[in-house]
């Protein structure tokens, strides 16, 4: 019935193009400028490592990053091995889904700000190169490949992070890493790992161990588990089935044939066998929804949350090991049932990211803007999003947090139609979350309207409704368990969009600190 019913809004919404009504010939359309829509400060710096061909998932992931790609700088696409693909590299299968997106990059274009726009394929293309065609740690005997070499380069080029995704295994950076410390002072190779942000889907081979054990000051997220035992890990959370926490159907192959098999970009998107898009979150952590912030991978993003295993205590005391494992999230889900899990990270999302996904796939289909819906742009005390909002409070102080400004891309000229949501999300301070009583109340509700929702789509309970809230902080406290203080504490408003066939979702974190503290970090 769903996809009946998007079927429907589908030809009407395309129907103009295709009988010829160039767009916004209607006076009753309200017109959109481009450079309204949201633009990004800042575009983290990206590299793929993939052995894609391996199994389809490969292809599925990047598929969905094309379609998020301009909020990144995308710095290298890799070929590698894996222990699933020992022998062989397969970059022509990514120059194959690079060039179909060339055929809808003008599409695309057309629903973002020109200061956020797509990347051409050829640009992409040139990006393509391969890894050692070698089972991991044979590779370090090798000349150095050209993908490891295209690592070394993206490094040396910004002082800013290169967040490196590993969807398969990891050689191609192990030799990089060898090869600067055999050719540099150890200072500049230092230097260099200082700016790698790694984030691997599982280990799939033995070049994983050795990088964490040589280089502990390397950034890298893994969740470690017996070999092949990847229902241990954090990121099959993103096409986790046949719990009734979450809707399943959503990551299967019918829903996805009639929402994103769509298009001669879509078409590309292979058929589910083992499990949807596992490599996915490795970068969907860094979509600018509002969520992510930098390399604050212990805050929490559609691409999970992992966390430093060092108590809080330790951490002033400067960082010897610099990987981030499996944590809990604790969230209420589909079917009303509290669960405590690493995977609820990212299925909470699933919503969330699906939806996102299928309405960038409409993206695809039309240049036409009104014929799709578009990410509101937050506005929370006349701080834009999506960067988070740090407000400084006093203990037992109310204040107001107001969202009012916020843009709606689709009806420009009025907001009304957005959803607003406000929870407080305490797992970032998972070391006081048990102790923290945060009082959140609407300001000025509609007349009869709920003031509370008791959970929403992300599994948030208690969320309050409306454009203002205001919100009374605890007194600071210290956990009775650890003696620590409290310093912060995350409050999210979610606001939806529902003007297209499908809900769009974005984020504002409001990061609140006591009045004489520094916000908890893990970094200096």
């Amino acid at each position: 019935m769903v996809c009946l019913h998007r079927s429907l809004w589908f030809l009407a919404a395309h129907l103009p193009n295709l009988i010829g009504v160039v767009e916004g010939s209607d006076d009753n359309v309200e017109k959109v400028d481009l450079n309204s829509l949201q633009s990004f400060g800042y575009r983290p710096r990206v590299f793929i490592l993939s052995d894609i061909l391996n199994e389809p998932d490969d292809s599925m992931s990047l598929v969905r990053y094309l379609l998020y790609a301009n909020e990144f700088d995308t710095r290298g696409i890799c070929a590698t091995t894996s222990w699933w693909l020992r022998n062989e590299t397969h970059p022509e299968e990514m120059r194959r889904i690079i060039t179909a997106y060339g055929e809808v990059v003008d599409n695309l274009n057309n629903h973002v700000n020109p200061n956020a726009s797509y990347q051409s394929a050829d640009y992409l293309l040139s990006l393509v190169t391969s890894g050692p065609s070698t089972y991991g740690r044979a590779a370090l005997n090798e000349t150095l490949s050209e993908g490891a070499g295209r690592i070394i380069e993206a490094l040396e080029e910004s002082d800013e992070p290169l967040f490196i995704t590993g969807w398969g295994g990891t050689n191609t950076l192990a030799q990089a890493l060898l090869h600067m410390d055999n050719n540099m002072p150890a200072p500049k190779a230092a230097a260099l790992r200082s700016k790698i942000r790694l984030y691997t889907i599982s280990d799939q081979d033995n070049t994983g161990p050795w990088i964490r054990t040589r280089y502990p000051d390397v950034f890298y997220v893994v969740s470690i588990h017996a070999f092949n035992n990847y229902k241990a890990a954090t990121w099959t959370g993103i096409g986790l089935r046949g719990c009734p926490c979450v809707d399943s159907d959503i990551v299967w192959n019918p829903w996805l044939d009639a929402n994103i098999r769509l298009g001669p970009f879509g078409a590309l998107y292979p058929q589910v066998v083992y499990t949807m898009e596992g490599d996915t979150p490795s970068f969907l952590w860094l979509v600018q929804n509002g969520l992510v912030y930098r390399d604050r991978i212990d805050w929490g993003t559609w691409g999970g949350r992992y966390s430093h295993p060092l108590a809080p205590s330790d951490w002033t005391a400067g960082i010897d090991s610099n990987h981030f494992v499996n944590t809990i999230e604790t969230v209420i889900g589909a079917d009303g049932v509290t669960y405590s899990t690493h995977q609820a990270s990212i299925w909470r999302w699933r919503a969330a990211y699906q939806e996102d996904f299928a309405a960038r796939m409409q993206w695809t289909l039309t240049p036409n803007f009104t014929a799709a819906g578009h990410p509101p742009i937050l506005n929370v005390n006349k701080h834009q999003g999506p960067e988070p909002l740090f407000i400084k409070i006093n203990a037992n102080e109310s204040f107001t947090l107001d969202a009012s400004l916020t843009y709606d891309p689709d009806h420009p000229t009025d907001n009304s139609k957005l959803e607003f949501q406000w929870a407080l999300y305490p797992e970032p301070t998972s070391f006081l979350n048990d102790y923290l009583n945060v009082q959140i109340e609407a300001v000025s509700p509609s007349s009869g309207a709920p003031l509370v929702l008791h959970v929403n789509d992300a599994g948030f309970s208690n969320v309050t409704l409306g454009r203002s809230v205001k919100v009374i902080p605890p007194i600071s406290i210290r956990n009775p368990n650890t003696g620590l203080s409290t310093t912060d504490f995350h409050i999210l408003l979610q606001v939806t969009n529902r003007a297209g066939p499908y809900p769009i979702r974005r984020y504002m974190r409001i990061v609140l600190t006591y009045h004489g503290h520094v916000p908890a970090t893990l970094f200096t």
